[in-house]
């Protein structure tokens, strides 16, 4: 239950100037941690406050448009005191924010807009020639981008606007990302150079890889068994809708556009969440090519599932955590070694307006698998949409945490 687990005080504690909407560690530098930040300029005066306790209340692009803008702050952790480094003001607000994760790139992050732009930036702390680590690199919006430059958000929406509300990295390219938007779309984005120069300009394929009938909340990619004498694995996009749908779809991608195995349309799982699908964790391959995927819903409940390479996908497990599960980030994944088929996972869920749960998965006593919360921390008092786990906590006998609130502009430290 939600309320299982230990309840974790924080170590320190500070108010933003901005409400934080994403936060990750820089795996490059594991002592820092960057925030992006989401700030709603009202019309008038008299515009009224946000409702701090309806959890679908987040940085929403269903109202009609509005000024927006917002931040990137960088931050140091030592011994869980936060040390603040930096502050770049950005023109729009940011939705997400991630440090490329594969090695050589791993100083690179990316930022997502509330206009639709898609920029790169390297973090570098520890050069001294550069006094200000957070160095941007280039920015691209939605019709730069497109081949032809016909996505144009006048086109796209209704409201004459495109937000990209979440990405997620290629699991096994550096230089390749899928995006989402609030008019429903995935679109798959290829970065051939960080900076853009060298006749390496970044191209997002107009065709969508995946199309929700809503808001598509979140993206994850990974590498699948591909068909039959193919010479490389194939790529598997998950997506999570407003639609309360699960969405996903194989194909291959070589920046010269989608190749969708076997023809098909995405397949989809609209019976396994009781509202929108806000996070998505694929978490290991199984020896038959199923994949187990955990998900995380507005309907306040984490969830297993198996994926097959053909059929309906199987729900495994799952547990209410008592908010809104907006983010999932994998802590460890323990495959026990000499014993086949056994393992464990322990996860970081951001759930809205309940807080930080760590939660681990494992086989219980009848060897079904089942969710477990181990620790709780609930100082946030209002949405948490994002926490972070310090890289290296195998070094040391605890885990340092960082996690965030938007209303109240809270960014805390604690640790499990």
């Amino acid at each position: 239950m939600a309320d299982e687990g230990r309840l974790i005080q924080s170590v320190e504690s500070r108010i933003l100037d901005l409400p934080p909407s994403c936060v990750e560690f820089c795996p490059a530098h594991p002592s820092y941690f960057v925030v992006g930040t989401y700030s709603l300029q009202t019309e008038s005066p008299e515009s009224p406050e946000k409702d701090d306790s309806d959890e679908e209340d987040e940085p929403s692009p269903t109202k009609k448009p509005q000024n927006r803008n917002g931040s990137i702050v960088a931050f140091r952790l030592t011994d869980g005191g936060i040390a603040h480094i930096q502050t770049v003001p950005q023109p729009s607000a940011l939705l997400d924010l991630r440090f490329n994760p594969h090695q050589g790139s791993r100083d690179i992050f990316a930022a997502v807009s509330s206009t639709a732009t898609l920029a790169v930036f390297r973090f570098c702390p520890d050069d001294d020639d550069e006094p200000q680590p957070i160095q941007h690199l280039h920015t691209m919006d939605i019709t730069a981008m497109s081949r032809d430059g016909s996505i144009t958000p006048s086109a796209a929406s209704e409201k004459g606007e495109i937000l990209f509300l979440s990405f997620g990295w290629h699991p096994a390219r550096a230089d390749m990302l899928a995006l989402t938007t609030n008019t429903g779309h995935v679109y798959l984005v290829h970065l051939p150079a960080f900076d853009g120069s060298g006749g390496g300009g970044w191209t997002l394929e107009p065709e969508p890889v995946i199309t929700h009938s809503l808001e598509t909340w979140c993206v994850a990619l990974s590498s699948v068994p591909g068909a039959p004498g193919a010479a490389s694995p194939a790529l598997r996009v998950y997506s999570g809708g407003d639609d309360s749908a699960l969405r996903f779809q194989t194909c291959r991608w070589d920046g010269e556009g989608p190749v969708v195995w076997g023809g098909l349309p995405a397949a989809v799982d609209k019976r396994g969440h009781d509202a929108g699908v806000t996070a998505i964790l694929p978490l290991l391959l199984q020896e038959d090519g199923s994949e187990l995927v955990v998900t995380g819903s507005y309907d306040e409940h984490i969830r297993l599932f198996e994926v097959p390479l053909l059929g309906r996908i199987k729900k495994v497990a799952e547990l209410g955590l008592g908010g809104g599960v907006w983010r999932l980030k994998l802590i460890h994944l323990d495959r026990r070694s000499g014993q086949e088929g056994s393992w464990s996972a322990r996860i970081l869920a951001s759930c809205m307006h309940a807080g930080a749960r760590i939660v681990e998965l494992q086989p219980a006593e009848s060897g079904e698998l089942e969710f477990r919360v181990l620790a709780r921390f609930e100082e946030h008092k209002s949405m948490n949409y994002g926490s972070d786990v310090q890289p290296g906590w195998q070094n040391k006998d605890r885990l340092s945490v960082v996690s965030t609130s938007f209303y109240d502009k809270l960014l805390c430290s604690w640790e499990f």
